[in-house]
């Protein structure tokens, strides 16, 4: 008589436990076209960083932005620079820092948030445009060459992102 109850509490604890892992509020960050075709997209932790980085037209030097994606939005961590000429950073952001370094100025903080990011990519003369996601760099100026993508973060529950899919 109580292995049949135990086993029923047991089915019963297992589908619950489904259904909160597949309701629960998840971030996602989401990298699309501007024709809206979506070309990447990935359940992140809250935090999760990723640089962006082109190569100056005129200083020809990299420029790289780092982001984190906090809250369903995009945070601007901090832009590193190698020089101050031709329209490039030269003083801290207002509510940041200014961190001079052998190899990179950094400009921290200034809180920066976007729920979404229109990133124009260039080509392989012009921008050099990079992603760097998880160690990896993905050359986007090759995979998308003079293309906009869209960066955006989104905050929704697994099951909803596959229902909304579905749709």
């Amino acid at each position: 008589m109580k292995k049949p109850f135990f086993k029923r509490i047991l089915v019963v604890f297992f589908l619950l436990f489904l259904l909160c892992i597949l309701t629960a509020p998840s971030y996602f960050l989401e990298v699309s076209r501007d024709s809206g075709e979506e070309v990447f997209a990935r359940a992140v932790p809250p935090g999760f960083p990723f640089v962006l980085r082109f190569i100056h037209s005129v200083e020809q030097t990299p420029v790289e932005g780092e982001y984190r994606v906090v809250g369903g939005l995009i945070r601007q961590w901090e832009e590193r620079i190698r020089s101050h000429n031709a329209g490039l950073p030269a003083e801290a952001p207002r509510n940041g820092r200014f961190l001079p370094g052998k190899e990179w100025m950094t400009l921290q903080g200034g809180r920066a948030v976007f729920p979404s990011i229109r990133y124009r990519v260039g080509s392989s003369f012009l921008g050099r445009n990079s992603l760097f996601l998880d160690g990896r760099e993905f050359e986007l100026y090759r995979l998308f060459p003079d293309s906009v993508l869209l960066f955006r973060a989104e905050t929704a529950s697994i099951a909803g992102r596959l229902l909304s899919r579905l749709f």
